[in-house]
């Protein structure tokens, strides 16, 4: 992959050559006049976001340190979260530390439990784009969905909704996946078009241009790339690099008079800001045009020049692409010694780096030389590492090579043999030989596909055995959904109906947002056997808002969740404990006339299971089917049998995993119930 985000990459260029080392920052006059600590942290606040906004990324991490050390003595929780949001940019901006920053993301969230706040939105995209840094998809996924349900209701002119779909775009580039990142791509486009937002659209289009250079699609990369610059004219950065990279894109498609106009475009814009980063590299793109134009001596002269400059610098990647060209010019010239001395540099450069792109180029470029040079048992060994770093992406180039060595390789050890029974044994002795152990082949073949068909029939019959039953799993579980969701569904509609009714207007409308939010969830969740605890949590509290709109606030709820279980990835059947909620709220609080009724539901780790407790002080159990022995005589309730069934499926186990305890107060009257349930941490 070439580079991972065009937007990224500006901001990687600007922190070149900044040390890891943070200075201590003197505190300004401004903030030690200030009285109070609240003062000083939003003085604090004000100050990083200003430093960020104009790349001054020096002072932040030791400004947010001192922050966060003020906001431990505050009572004002999202103050810590902020400040843990500026630790982790500065690890991510300033050190490149993306292990380090993931560890402050995550503690942002829990201070926003509010999913549309700021910092809750900014943490999440950080942790997608910090993940994806470090290659590890699954996590980078994990919070790439989460954001995805942020923004699927927002309106497409949304600044904040084509912001993010650029950070999905750049995820799903960085992990190969271009269709998912075009469709994200085209959603930002479409928004900065809608707005009128050039500067955007033009980002977005460069953006979109550097990906299908990556797919390899030429045309559509130089037809956007120019569609881009046409929006850059004012923005210097951008601009240098996309007229930089057109140039490169009409190279490799050999029209050197276009790349030659564009690249001379990126230069006297570069030129202008002084930008000796780009100019490097312009010289570098120079370089390859002469190479394309067979101008050798022209070529030599400009890349010898690029990498005497750059040997004193840090731009590691633009000197390992010399060394590279330098290569390809020697090659051009059959000069496989020194090509082969170029291309050593490169490899050591690259691997110091871990530039996997240009390591796997390197190694390309080594085994043909080594070829060439004869030398086939390091052109062996070349081929076998880029094979193992490219895997099963390796090209059918590469594998015929590799497979042309091997014959090679073979068909020289077979003649060896074949010599030395020569001279044992005359030609009848050897073709006699020769058929007797292609009967005993032909025997042997005949046994091995019998044994082969055997195995292949039996493990199919398993395979087909185990599908049955993980279908028979999903289908019972599926079935246990529908059972439970249509009597929700009902008295949530009723509800809303009883509020028509009596024309209150506010509470119907407001009970029947949270009531299409509700469904919008179970909906999204109707294709998956488990959902990520938080989410699961958030329609619970969707459910007990509506039972709130729906008794007039008669009771509270309170909801802790242990941190470990927000923070980690840990996943749930979705709604589980609803029908235990929903059962202590009609069958426990609904009935009491007792004032300071309360819900309370806790979900805590413990060990590798996951409890959670259900809560209420109501009328309990005895005077909750008395009730219902007088009220609703024939009805029959299916719903905590069938969660129980549920929660055994789960588990993959009979044993008791739910129990219920009746409450009772010090005058031994019934004072509400309490359930236990214990489910397999996932």
């Amino acid at each position: 992959m070439k580079g991972k985000l065009y937007l990224l990459a500006v901001c990687l260029v600007m922190l070149q050559g900044v040390t890891a080392q943070w200075p201590v920052q003197d505190m300004p006059s401004a903030y030690q006049a200030l009285s109070s600590d609240t003062a000083r942290m939003r003085w604090l606040v004000k100050a990083i976001n200003d430093s960020l906004d104009d790349d001054r990324l020096e002072p932040v991490y030791s400004w947010a340190r001192k922050g966060l050390a003020l906001s431990e003595g505050d009572k004002t929780d999202t103050m810590k979260g902020i400040f843990n949001y500026f630790i982790g940019k500065a690890f991510t901006y300033k050190l490149l530390k993306p292990d380090s920053a993931v560890v402050y993301y995550k503690k942002v969230l829990p201070y926003f439990p509010d999913k549309m706040r700021k910092y809750h939105v900014f943490a999440l995209r950080e942790l997608m784009d910090n993940y994806s840094e470090m290659g590890n998809k699954d996590s980078s996924f994990r919070y790439l969905d989460s954001i995805k349900a942020l923004i699927d209701t927002m309106p497409d002119t949304s600044p904040k909704k084509i912001t993010l779909s650029t950070n999905i775009a750049t995820v799903y580039q960085w992990f190969g996946m271009y269709k998912s990142a075009i469709r994200n791509y085209y959603v930002a486009i479409n928004g900065h078009r809608k707005n009128g937002n050039t500067r955007g659209l033009g980002m977005a289009l460069a953006n979109l241009a550097e990906l299908y250079n990556e797919s390899e699609d030429l045309p559509k990369a130089t037809a956007y790339a120019r569609e881009a610059l046409g929006y850059l004219a004012d923005v210097n950065m951008p601009f240098i690099k996309t007229a930089s990279n057109l140039a490169s894109y009409y190279t490799d498609l050999g029209k050197f008079d276009s790349a030659f106009f564009y690249l001379e475009r990126s230069n006297k814009v570069a030129g202008t800001i002084n930008d000796s980063a780009q100019i490097y590299t312009n010289q570098y793109l120079l370089a390859n045009i002469y190479l394309g134009q067979k101008k050798f001596d022209a070529a030599r002269v400009l890349l010898e020049k690029n990498i005497a400059a750059l040997k004193s610098g840090d731009s590691w990647f633009n000197l390992t692409q010399t060394w590279l060209s330098l290569a390809h010019l020697d090659t051009s010239l059959y000069a496989y010694g020194p090509a082969r001395e170029h291309l050593l540099k490169a490899l050591a450069l690259a691997r110091r780096n871990q530039q996997s792109g240009l390591i796997m180029l390197a190694l390309s470029d080594l085994t043909t030389v080594s070829a060439k040079l004869h030398d086939y048992q390091k052109a062996y060994e070349y081929q076998q590492e880029l094979l193992l770093r490219k895997d099963s992406l390796a090209d059918e180039k590469t594998k015929i090579s590799l497979a042309d060595m091997e014959v090679n390789y073979q068909t020289q050890q077979k003649e060896e043999q074949i010599r030395l029974l020569r001279q044992d044994n005359d030609i009848k002795d050897l073709q006699l030989l020769s058929n007797r152990r292609r009967l005993l082949i032909y025997i042997l073949l005949f046994a091995a596909v019998s044994i082969t068909l055997g195995v292949v029939f039996y493990q199919r019959n398993l395979r087909n055995k185990i599908r049955a039953e993980k279908i028979r799993s999903e289908l019972e579980t599926k079935v246990l959904r529908l059972q439970m969701n249509p009597h929700f569904i009902f008295n949530s509609l009723n509800s809303i109906e009883n509020f028509i009714m009596r024309n209150e207007k506010r509470p119907a409308i407001d009970y029947l947002n949270k009531f299409a939010c509700l469904i919008r969830i179970i909906l999204d969740s109707s294709t998956s056997e488990v959902v990520p605890i938080d989410r699961d949590m958030e329609a619970l509290q969707l459910y007990v808002d509506l039972e709130q709109l729906r008794f007039d606030h008669k009771f509270s709820y309170q909801a802790m969740i242990d941190p470990a279980l927000l923070g980690g990835d840990y996943r749930a059947p979705a709604l589980l404990i609803q029908p235990y909620v929903e059962n202590a709220i009609l069958h426990g609080l609904a009935n009491s006339e007792e004032d300071d009724l309360c819900l309370m539901v806790t979900a805590t780790l413990e060990n590798d299971k996951i409890k959670y407790v259900i809560q209420d002080n109501g009328v309990g159990r005895e005077k909750s089917k008395e009730y219902v022995r007088k009220n609703r005589p024939y009805h029959r309730s299916m719903g905590l049998a069938i969660t129980e069934d549920r929660i055994h499926i789960f588990n993959n186990t009979q044993e008791r995993a739910v129990t219920i305890t009746d409450l009772y107060r010090a005058d031994r009257s019934a004072g509400g119930t309490r359930v236990e349930i214990i489910l397999n941490a996932m």
